[in-house]
């Protein structure tokens, strides 16, 4: 090897090195830099992700807020529907059960824009009726049910509902004639009513857990509905009617009606003006059972209306409750969660606690009616010139109590 060709190699490996080294020297700047721009994008990412975990909070909040609360249907509920009508009283109506917690039967337009379909519940100043609306329950198949609510706008006097086999024309006010033996219908029970316009939810007390009632599927309905218009506008014949489910597979027995109609005979005998009498009614019991409830039902010349227990034991006549205002009768639940006020000159009140009755018990009940108008008082629904003494309920254990008596 010539010297010159020595310093020519060593000049190229010379030029070599210090290529290599800038290569490598360039090579670190690029990760480094590469490195800086990824820990960067992490930070960023983090930011955005704090940012957006913010926002969706915020949000989230902001959703609660705007969502109404759920609706507590232990409680009254009535003025939730978001009804605007030019009718007075939309604060009765109220929204339905949950879906699976119960169903409701609404009476009252379907459509309140629809003229023709709203002319059917009105009624106008000064008028008075008691006619029945009929139709099939909506539910698609049976239900058992335990409690309920009841809402009607003002006006409502009472609301009697019977339930029946056979076919009626539905959908309509008339003549409550499924009662009659050429109808075609057949009673086979009834349905939660009214005395007032709002019957609000009770409670179910330990014992009767296991007590319920049944609605045959798409049941026939007749509404007995007996309403008065004392003011100078048109009003609306319409109630809401809530039935809650009970509780999957707890009920095993199921309550029975009590339903004494006392004062049929004065149809024939009215009640002459100048009257003041006690009207006083006996209705047997049969077989061993509790009463659960009971409530009294009179007009506007009703003053003091008391129910009994006569003990075929002793023969001892046990008070079980009392009222005196026929505008606000109550409901006496007998239990051992239910209160009721206690006997008062004036007041309504009723005994507390479990209400036991043995076979051959008799149920009393009698009404003070002073007839200080100018007509006679026959059995009618009319509020002032009508009069009635009528006693409802429910019992467990004892047949059916029902008696018509004049």
């Amino acid at each position: 090897m010539t010297k010159s060709l020595r310093m020519l190699m060593a000049v190229s490996a010379l030029l070599w090195g210090a290529s290599s080294c800038a290569s490598e020297d360039t090579d670190e700047k690029s990760d480094d830099k590469e490195s800086a721009s990824s820990e960067e994008k992490v930070a960023k990412d983090k930011t955005e992700d704090k940012a957006k975990e913010a926002d969706d909070a915020t949000a989230k909040k902001t959703e609660e807020k705007a969502k109404p609360a759920e609706l507590d249907h232990t409680k009254d509920i009535r003025g939730h529907c978001d009804l605007k009508t030019k009718f007075a009283d939309d604060h009765a109506c109220m929204p339905a059960p949950k879906q699976g917690e119960g169903i409701q039967i609404h009476i009252g337009p379907s459509n309140y824009d629809d003229e023709e379909e709203v002319a059917k519940y009105i009624m106008k100043p000064g008028e008075e009726s008691s006619q029945c609306f009929t139709l099939r329950t909506p539910n698609k198949e049976k239900i058992t049910y335990q409690t309920f609510v009841l809402s009607g706008r003002a006006g409502t006097h009472h609301m009697i509902n019977t339930t029946y086999e056979g076919d009626l024309p539905t959908g309509s006010f008339g003549p409550c004639n499924g009662r009659s033996k050429d109808s075609g219908a057949t009673p086979v029970g009834s349905l939660p009513g009214a005395s007032k316009a709002y019957m609000p939810r009770s409670k179910v007390a330990p014992e009767y857990e296991h007590v319920g009632s049944e609605l045959p599927a798409e049941a026939l309905l007749q509404a007995d509905m007996h309403y008065f218009n004392f003011t100078d506008q048109d009003i609306l014949r319409e109630v809401w009617l809530n039935l809650y489910f009970a509780p999957p597979d707890t009920v095993t027995e199921y309550s029975k009606v009590i339903r004494g109609f006392g004062g049929l005979g004065w149809n024939s005998e009215p009640i002459q003006p100048g009257t003041d009498k006690t009207y006083a009614y006996e209705c047997p019991i049969k077989g061993d059972g509790n009463i659960l409830s009971l409530l009294g039902h009179y007009h506007a010349h009703g003053k003091q209306f008391t129910a009994s227990i006569k003990h075929k034991s002793d023969g001892m006549v046990e008070k079980v409750f009392e009222m005196f205002d026929y505008l606000e009768p109550a409901t006496f639940d007998y239990n051992t969660v239910t209160k009721n006020p206690k006997f008062s000159d004036g007041s309504p009140g009723a005994m507390s606690g479990i209400l036991e009755v043995k076979d051959g018990d008799i149920l009393m009940w009698d009404c003070h009616i002073i007839n200080d108008g100018d007509v006679p008082l026959k059995y009618v629904n009319e509020v002032k010139t009508g009069e009635m003494c009528n006693v409802w309920g429910y019992s467990i254990g004892t047949e059916p109590i029902v008696c018509d008596l004049r």
